[in-house]
């Protein structure tokens, strides 16, 4: 005959297992669930987005060696470069695009930014900033124009939204001059973030360096505010984005050339010449 004491501890125990079998399956499905949801973060911060791997493109593989002769020349049939992009297949960090790593090989997001649309963003707030570009279609002013074009023509393909462009006669270009400069009015008050600049990717994409960008609701200059600078050179092919560092509120966005050529072995560049030249410009924000 089993003993009070045999029998009041087969009911304990009876009754205590129940209870932990009830509080062990909670915490598992807890746990399941946590470790889901990490997963799930974790990818989303690294997956890369190549919907639109033009906003994101990074430093590229290969460079054509410029030439000294017949800088600004343009051969649609040359290839310029070869371009890495969230995604793609790295050989290390150098090789991938702004705010990302090379991770088993491929080009991915830092782990605390956010890959969208083929670009790394800092975070949500930054992303929900970046939906909009202030100056696709929009009208825009240059100092000047390349001699083998009439007045203001090609001014409109800085915001015409057409990248990896080989044609001459669809990117913007000035004439020769110390301080180049393209303005955009974006027909609204925008809040602007950053402003991204687009280089040729033909050939020649040295001439692009010192470009500061100022927002303001003058053409003045000097009553506009800074966003940023891109001291470069550039290379052929690059794509710089500016960070305004706060939002700047405007009408008219401005790019310009604010120092002399550092080019010695092009004639085109005595006496400090410079000439702007740009596949697109992209302005990010919102409108108010």
């Amino acid at each position: 005959m089993e003993s009070f004491h045999g029998v009041l501890e087969n009911r304990l125990y009876r009754q205590i297992s129940w209870r932990q079998w009830v509080f062990i399956v909670t915490i598992g499905l807890l746990l399941v669930l946590g470790v889901a949801i990490l997963i799930s973060s974790v990818t989303f911060l690294h997956a890369p987005n190549n919907d639109v791997p033009d906003r994101c493109a990074g430093p590229w593989k290969q460079s054509l060696q410029e030439s000294s002769q017949g800088e600004l020349a343009t051969n649609p049939t040359t290839s310029a470069y070869v371009e890495t992009l969230l995604g793609d297949s790295c050989s290390g960090d150098d090789s991938c695009p702004e705010n990302s790593v090379c991770e088993s090989g491929q080009c991915s997001c830092n782990l605390t930014y956010i890959a969208h649309s083929g670009k790394c963003y800092k975070d949500v707030v930054s992303l929900l900033l970046t939906v909009l570009n202030l100056a696709l279609g929009k009208a825009v002013f240059g100092s000047s124009t390349i001699s083998s074009r009439k007045a203001t023509e090609g001014w409109e393909n800085a915001v015409d939204g057409r990248t990896k462009v080989r044609d001459f006669n669809l990117i913007f270009h000035t004439g020769f001059e110390l301080y180049p400069w393209l303005s955009i009015a974006l027909g609204g008050v925008g809040l602007v973030k950053n402003i991204t600049l687009y280089n040729r990717i033909d050939n020649y994409g040295r001439w692009l360096h010192d470009v500061e960008t100022r927002v303001g609701n003058s053409s003045d200059w000097s009553k506009m505010s800074t966003c940023g600078t891109f001291v470069g050179p550039s290379k052929t092919g690059q794509i710089h984005t500016i960070e305004c560092g706060t939002l700047l509120a405007g009408t008219i966005v401005t790019a310009k050339i604010v120092k002399p050529n550092y080019i010695k072995d092009n004639p085109a560049a005595r006496g400090g010449r410079n000439s702007l030249v740009l596949e697109e410009v992209v302005v990010e924000g919102i409108f108010l």
